[in-house]
């Protein structure tokens, strides 16, 4: 029997429907990191399952290609399945390798990067394994949870794989342990809250979630109370007193609790007690991060990752630093060269890269506001970085900033993704206008998700 074929196809004979059950082979994982197999050369997607394993599987989604399966139950272990430590992991959207040994993880995520390269760039650079964590528990320094209300008592948690009801968790295991302990401390408030006023049902509270952020180096722990309800900022003192009993239930308090008030046209956040930052501190560099700010979610991977991007730098004369988000890299870039030019769109991203820089004393350090449509202008004025780095989100870059970045003649161009594919691309497209991938470095920021971070060396040729 071939790798990945069914075990029988007796249970299709019907043909493919929802409900439908049987057993097949497990051949790969996808980029998801949900096993594949095929069923008379239709593929299902099975998550849960891991290769070499013999599984039964109930279809639960069909579609023209392909169809989704729900995993019943494993006939045969791969040697790699491991017991997830986690009690809500099979219902919980936010991990989804955790019943797979970690060096197997970062074996399948190497495997990955490598293959998406190929496929998609037509390239193979050198690709050296994934840097992994020594402990990949407890690494994340950022918690967004959802509010609600189920048989009249608040529930905090993250939301049902490929559902909106709210997971009430006692505990994430990936999560910074200040963090976990936070989630507990809202439900608590929130609960007295509504229990002090019974009109105060969930559908008139105007929280619908929270953004939990704690600082590794400091324990600092900043808490922002997400509203979609018009006025909410207009009663400061209901939601003072909601922040005290926060405060209250938390071992230590918190440096500051914000609300972030949202509609479709602005957002805006009002300090409901303390400060609205916390302090970071990665290798010698110190970080102010603000509610709205991107900060890379693993602070312990955040060095390494900033440390391969700076090895590739080259010592140049002067650097643009593209989605500089808070300026992390920006610091890191300062000590090795003259000048660094750091922009990105987010205003409160740039507000926080200025201080930072203050609190490094980095003075020949930019920061630029400005949008990505605005970026090609900005680089072809006349300064020919030696090097440009690129941070992008998932998206990956436009077409018109790799044009306006292959005209403004760097010698090299550093990329750090959070997808694969979109890097892939961006490659394919760099790679038609004199520009070679010579090295990508996976650092796995994300143990026991799917996701990989990597950093792309491209010279030019």
């Amino acid at each position: 029997m071939e790798k990945g074929e069914p075990v029988s196809n007796d249970w299709i004979k019907t043909g493919f429907k929802p409900g439908q059950t049987g057993s097949l082979n497990i051949g790969d994982l996808n980029h998801r990191g949900e096993g594949v197999g095929k069923v008379s050369g239709f593929t299902l997607f099975i998550p849960g399952a891991l290769p070499g394993e013999s599984v039964e599987a109930s279809i639960s989604r069909v579609y023209k290609n392909y169809a989704e399966a729900d995993l019943l139950t494993v006939n045969s272990s791969s040697p790699h399945r491991v017991e997830p430590p986690c009690p809500y992991y099979y219902d919980c959207g936010g991990c989804q390798l955790q019943h797979l040994d970690y060096d197997q993880q970062l074996a399948w995520k190497h495997n990955m990067v490598i293959e998406t390269i190929r496929r998609i760039a037509g390239a193979e650079p050198a690709i050296p394994a994934p840097l992994g964590m020594a402990n990949a528990w407890r690494y994340r320094n950022k918690a967004r949870i959802h509010l609600g209300m189920e048989n009249g008592r608040v529930t905090a948690g993250f939301y049902e794989k490929q559902s909106n009801r709210i997971i009430d968790l006692a505990d994430c295991l990936v999560q910074h342990p200040i963090n976990a302990r936070t989630i507990n401390a809202i439900r608590s408030a929130v609960q007295q809250y509504v229990d002090l006023d019974s009109s105060a049902g969930i559908g008139n509270l105007p929280i619908s979630g929270a953004t939990i952020r704690t600082s590794f180096a400091t324990t600092e722990c900043l808490v922002l109370l997400e509203s979609r309800a018009a006025g909410a900022e207009s009663k400061p003192e209901r939601l003072k007193k909601l922040a005290g009993l926060i405060n209250t239930e938390t071992e230590h308090g918190t440096s500051g609790i914000v609300l972030l008030q949202a509609d479709k046209k602005s957002t805006r956040s009002y300090v409901l007690s303390g400060h609205p930052y916390i302090e970071e501190k990665i290798a010698r560099h110190r970080f102010r991060i603000s509610p709205l700010s991107f900060f890379q979610v693993n602070s312990l991977q955040a060095g390494v990752l900033y440390e391969q991007a700076a090895s590739l730098a080259g010592r140049p004369q002067n650097a643009y630093d593209l989605y500089c988000g808070t300026g992390n890299f920006s610091l890191y870039l300062s000590s090795e060269t003259e000048k660094v030019i750091g922009v990105d769109s987010s205003e409160a991203a740039i507000a926080d890269a200025r201080v930072n820089a203050d609190l490094n004393n980095a003075g020949n350090i930019e920061f630029i506001n400005a949008r990505t449509e605005e970026i090609p202008e900005l680089l072809l004025q006349g300064k020919h970085p030696k090097t440009i780095f690129l941070n992008p989100p998932r998206k990956g870059c436009s077409k018109l900033l790799l044009d306006a970045v292959v005209k403004a003649g760097p010698n090299r161009i550093v990329y750090i993704s959070c997808n694969p594919a979109t890097l892939a691309r961006d490659i394919k497209h760099l790679s038609q206008n004199n520009f070679a991938a010579a090295l990508i470095q996976p650092v796995d920021m994300f143990p026991h998700t799917s996701h990989v971070e990597s950093v792309c060396l491209m010279s030019k040729i």
